[in-house]
């Protein structure tokens, strides 16, 4: 029992060893090795250039403001001053958990005497609040620029949606797509590894919620895992649908589902996706033993913890994808606490796609450290009595009430 838990738990303290060799070893030798150098070859020249005298030119398209958007944004613009492709970040408009990553980069916009990368003023696109025939001007704006002019170097892409829409299109301008649920699902990319397609890169995890789920079932052993989701493609790959059903073949689990629309669909009824959600989870709490949240884009944080209340007036544990819904009353998570890596990864892709590599034949494999996020108010109330090797193995414990 636990063997998944014992797993991640000596990886965990490997890491811890490891980390502390390196820093030991590079005071001994007048330096310090960087965390994530073993993401990139020693052969690769990192270093920074600009583009036929003047800086590469940069664009951005989101889904929406998302906080995951925005902590990409920012841990690769710290990872590029790292890097010496920009001068400095002092006062870059970022801090823990904000969604908005506009600010961030109209104050990158208004920065001065930037040699390698200039990110343009006109240069942010979002599909925030934009339906139907609105989302497909915003796209015809970004691809009819992209492709009649010469003004952008590079775009980069937060979301599954956002990828989506630009993928189809034989851009002439290279692509970096981030923060999706699995770019290679949703057609965005045409392999895990690399893209297939010359001018798109897209960060990929292709294992990240099965690790999950399995983490989810090695605790808990459930007979039965529900799910509630929006049954069309960018619905079933926010839930993680697939490797649901997938995982459940392996460890012979029934799956239970509830379909509930994303909320950009309920538009101005938009309240009354709160309640579907939790009536949602009301149907599933009578025929379950264990729930596993996808994403729903859109919801609001204050009101999770009753959306989940018929779950936990049954005592039923909730895994989830997102760190804030175990903020917000869900039981556990596996999740990306820190986005510094990632962000090093991502930085590194660019870099080399800026000087002259194709962007397909760059590895889009980056896997996180598991990070696991539990809440010992909520185990309190459904009763679960977490074993001393999870607690031990958490990297974060939520406890409010005393």
């Amino acid at each position: 029992m636990y063997k998944l838990i014992d797993h991640f738990f000596k990886a965990f303290l490997r890491r811890k060893f490891l980390a502390l060799t390196l820093l030991v070893f590079g005071v001994l030798q007048g330096f310090c090795l960087a965390p994530s150098f073993a993401q990139s070859s020693p052969s690769l020249n990192l270093a920074p250039v600009n583009h036929a005298g003047v800086p590469w030119r940069i664009a951005y398209v989101e889904a929406r403001p998302f906080g995951n958007y925005a902590a990409t944004l920012s841990s690769m613009i710290t990872q590029l001053h790292k890097m010496d492709w920009i001068k400095s970040v002092d006062g870059m408009p970022y801090v823990d958990g904000q969604i908005d990553a506009q600010v961030i980069w109209e104050w990158l916009a208004l920065k001065k005497n930037e040699p390698y990368l200039q990110f343009l003023e006109n240069g942010f696109y979002t599909y925030d609040k934009l339906k139907g025939e609105k989302a497909d001007e915003r796209t015809d704006e970004i691809v009819e620029r992209l492709s009649k002019t010469k003004e952008i170097d590079l775009i980069l892409v937060m979301g599954t949606e956002a990828g989506e829409r630009l993928a189809p299109y034989d851009l002439s301008v290279n692509m970096m797509v981030m923060s999706t649920s699995n770019a290679f699902r949703a057609g965005i990319v045409n392999g895990p590894e690399y893209s297939g397609k010359p001018r798109v890169w897209a960060h990929m995890d292709p294992y990240r919620f099965k690790r999950q789920i399995e983490i989810f079932y090695d605790v808990f052993k459930f007979k039965s895992l529900g799910v509630v989701f929006d049954d069309d493609v960018a619905g079933r790959n926010f839930a993680a649908i697939d490797d649901v059903i997938e995982v459940s073949k392996q460890y012979n689990f029934k799956v239970v589902t509830e379909n509930v629309p994303q909320v950009p669909k309920y538009g101005a009824n938009k309240a009354q996706f709160s309640v579907d959600l939790e009536d949602a989870y009301a149907r599933l709490s009578t025929k379950v033993d264990a729930v596993y949240v996808g994403l729903f884009a859109g919801r609001d944080p204050n009101l999770m913890s009753q959306i989940f209340s018929p779950l936990t007036k049954k005592k039923i544990p909730v895994f989830a994808q997102q760190s804030t819904d175990v903020s917000s009353g869900a039981l556990m998570a596996l999740t990306r606490q820190s986005f510094a890596a990632l962000g090093g990864f991502n930085s590194r892709a660019m870099v080399r796609i800026l000087k002259g590599e194709q962007a397909n034949k760059i590895s889009q494999i980056y896997e996180d450290s598991p990070n696991i996020m539990i809440n010992l108010d909520v185990a309190k109330a459904i009763g679960f009595r977490p074993r001393f090797e999870l607690l031990l193995a958490a990297d974060k414990i939520i406890k409010e009430k005393k």
